[in-house]
């Protein structure tokens, strides 16, 4: 993908919420991300694809300034994410959400506890409108009925609508999903990939979605971003990245393994040793 000009610290990009510039990461001797140019515009869906081990959720880290990469830059409304002063990129964080695989509750809160807790972490609202807010964000996710269980009497997607009803706590504008319909049944993975369209759709957030569901990802994605061995392999609009004409990306996207002259080798793998 060629990218734009590189921005400045503290320039403004309007048109993209996110983007990276040639990110790269080793951990442990081994190159997991290579030379990542990516870009997600302001309010769209975007999910991030690949195999098992092929840097997803390191992607996500980085994206969401919980990981420093080896190389290159992380832009977040414009701003260098790992340039910042620790005061500035902690207050960018807070306008980014974050839904871990599995949810993430503290389990010695109720989930109104837990949604109320970003709240009473970085505000200084009162506990009446902390009540307020935190039952406007239940009811969006339809977990208002459920408020006073605690995380260990919830089934898994009510555990996932409860962890995104924290996540949008503080209203950021960037959310990031971490596998939300991993280990759930059709019917209430289909719900998950309907609050994901609403919070998009009806509430304006850009969404970042991790998943290896690929009937999940065709169903919400805008844009889709397909990793292998390291790299960008397929970037774009959903119809763009399904119609790439790779022979190995559409073994990926078909569900099928790929034949050995659609497989290329993993440089990465091979010179790890």
């Amino acid at each position: 993908m060629t990218t734009s000009e590189t921005p400045k610290v503290g320039e403004r990009v309007v048109e993209d919420v996110i983007r990276t510039i040639a990110l790269s990461t080793t951990l442990g001797g081994r190159t997991v991300l290579d030379g990542i140019d990516i870009a997600i515009p302001r309010g769209e869906v975007c999910v991030i694809l690949g195999p098992s081990g092929c840097g997803k959720t390191t992607l996500m880290r980085h994206l969401c300034g919980l990981l420093p990469p080896s190389r290159g830059s992380v832009f977040v409304e414009g701003r260098d994410l790992y340039e910042l002063p620790e005061a500035e990129l902690d207050a960018l964080r807070t306008q980014m959400g974050l839904s871990f695989q599995g949810g993430a509750l503290l389990g010695n809160l109720t989930v109104a506890q837990n949604v109320a807790l970003p709240l009473r972490e970085n505000t200084t609202l009162d506990e009446q409108l902390i009540d307020l807010v935190v039952q406007m964000k239940l009811d969006m996710v339809g977990m208002w009925p459920a408020a006073d269980f605690y995380p260990a009497s919830l089934s898994g997607g009510m555990r996932k609508r409860a962890a995104i009803a924290r996540a949008i706590a503080l209203d950021p504008q960037v959310v990031f999903l971490d596998e939300p319909s991993a280990g759930l049944d059709p019917s209430t993975a289909a719900g998950l990939d309907n609050l994901i369209v609403k919070l998009n759709r009806v509430f304006g957030m850009t969404v970042v979605v991790i998943t290896h569901d690929l009937d999940s990802a065709k169903a919400i994605a805008d844009r889709a971003i397909l990793l292998m061995h390291g790299n960008v392999v397929a970037f774009g609009d959903r119809e763009v990245v399904w119609g790439h004409p790779d022979d190995e990306v559409q073994a990926f996207l078909e569900r099928r393994v790929p034949t050995e002259r659609e497989c290329k080798p993993d440089i990465h793998a091979l010179t790890e040793h």
